[in-house]
């Protein structure tokens, strides 16, 4: 067959070449595009941390709530007063032209406070738990002895002083375990005791001892006071010094006392066994007291109390609330120890991955809280850090196929929680010791990454 007589194909027999798309290039963005996603996703994660920050809160609420709770049906904190000697007044009340009928009274107190005070108190603490929760409550056998010299008391005048109804008064916070063994003794004779009606006292149980008196005693004379009360209270005890010179002295076998108040102990032993404590006070104000009809709440607003708080040995809400605020720091030291890794290492780690492993360092603070709260925190902390630890760990090694780099890892992560531990415990020099271990952790970056070529994509 010659060309000529060939026939020539139809156009539409002819195929059509098929154009191949182009491939598409992966997004290269470089290693400063990948450290800024993994800063971005390091602000992401400090979400969960805030998060669990407010479950720690919410626990730590529950806590002074199951406290007040204890104390309500125990005792509060006490603070001791007395004894001192307080004489009724009255004068006229002043009436305006029109106004008939019997005279009215203004009623108010002298108080005249002792000389010498000295109070003896002795302690017996014990943990009271209420599901997870617990507070200090103690026990106080608390000795009273005083010396107050009656003065020459010059009222105003058409002020009247009511030596008849004159009374000796000791008080504390809450007296209702104290009432059946409190006792009062003058001059070696016992007195008997009774409710202070109308005294305005807010936050204060007063017990009066009446006197019996006929009209003045002779000035300047003395009066040897001895008394004793049996108390219950929760955390705290204290002593108002009303008096010129007071002496404190409190012994309890609690290892972890805090000395509070408006004078510190001029003499302390604290072991592991327990506590002694002693203070010399004084107001440094006259011992007469001219006063209205809420005598109490004046004297007990200018005698501020020295005394001692019954701390935990280890506050776990304290401590836990301490280590999630270096949650961020720990998460963003993780984060560098894998970017370090596809830095140096050449390894690739997906962005996902390093989310998975700030969850895992995120939960750590959980971890230490819901295992702190029954069995403390040290105990909590040891679990709490080899959890994340190994579960990290194991992580990196499927991610990085390296169990060198796992190893690195494990010793790093294991590193940043024994640092915490110790900073935690060094309360004093925590921020010494974190700005040095910053310093460090810093210097060694920049000496392993001082040949990296940053603009490589």
């Amino acid at each position: 067959m010659t060309a000529s007589t060939r026939k020539a194909k139809p156009v539409s027999d002819i195929p059509a070449s098929t154009p191949q798309p182009n491939p598409r290039r992966p997004l290269r963005l470089g290693r400063a595009g990948k450290l800024a996603l993994v800063g971005g996703l390091l602000l992401l994660m400090l979400v969960p941390h805030m998060m669990i920050e407010a479950v720690i809160e919410e626990r730590e609420s529950y806590q002074e709530q199951v406290r007040e709770g204890i104390a309500r049906s125990w005792s509060p904190a006490q603070s001791v007063m007395g004894p001192l000697l307080v004489v009724p007044t009255r004068a006229p009340a002043q009436r305006a032209a029109y106004e008939t009928g019997p005279l009215r009274w203004d009623r108010g107190a002298v108080a005249v406070l002792p000389a010498q005070l000295r109070a003896e108190a002795k302690l017996a603490p014990e943990r009271r738990r209420r599901g997870l929760f617990e507070a200090v409550i103690y026990e106080a056998e608390v000795d009273l002895t005083a010396r107050l010299a009656v003065p020459v008391i010059n009222p105003e005048p058409g002020t009247e002083l009511l030596w008849q109804e004159a009374f000796l008064v000791t008080g504390a916070s809450d007296l209702r375990s104290a009432a059946a063994g409190a006792r009062l003794s003058m001059d070696g004779r016992e007195l008997t005791s009774r409710d202070v009606a109308d005294a305005g006292c807010v936050g204060m149980d007063l017990t009066r001892w009446d006197l019996g008196l006929e009209g003045p005693p002779e000035p300047g004379r003395g009066l040897d006071l001895a008394g004793a009360l049996t108390l219950r209270g929760t955390s705290r005890f204290g002593l108002l010094p009303l008096a010129r010179r007071t002496e404190l002295a409190v012994a309890a076998p609690w290892p972890t006392p805090s000395f509070t108040g408006a004078g510190l102990p001029v003499r302390s032993d604290v072991t592991a066994s327990g506590f002694t404590a002693e203070w010399r006070e004084g107001t440094g104000q006259p011992l007469v007291r001219h006063l209205g009809a809420s005598w109490c709440s004046q004297l007990a607003d200018d005698g501020t109390q020295v005394g001692v708080d019954l701390l935990e040995a280890v506050p776990t809400y304290r401590m836990v609330t301490r280590a999630s605020k270096y949650a961020a720091m720990f998460l963003a030291l993780a984060f560098l120890t894998y970017v370090l890794f596809e830095l140096v290492a050449g390894v690739r780690i997906h962005l996902v991955q390093y989310g998975l492993l700030g969850l895992s360092v995120v939960l750590f603070p959980l971890l230490l809280l819901a295992f702190g709260e029954p069995l403390g925190f040290a105990v909590a902390y040891v679990i709490s850090t080899a959890a994340v630890v190994g579960q990290a760990s194991a992580y990196t090694a499927a991610v990085t196929r390296r169990a060198g780099l796992a190893g690195l890892f494990a010793g790093v992560l294991g590193g940043l929680f024994g640092f915490l531990y110790v900073v935690l415990s060094l309360e004093a020099y925590a921020l010494l010791a974190g700005a040095v271990a910053l310093f460090a952790a810093l210097s060694v970056v920049m000496a392993v990454t001082r040949r990296v070529d940053w603009s490589e994509a």
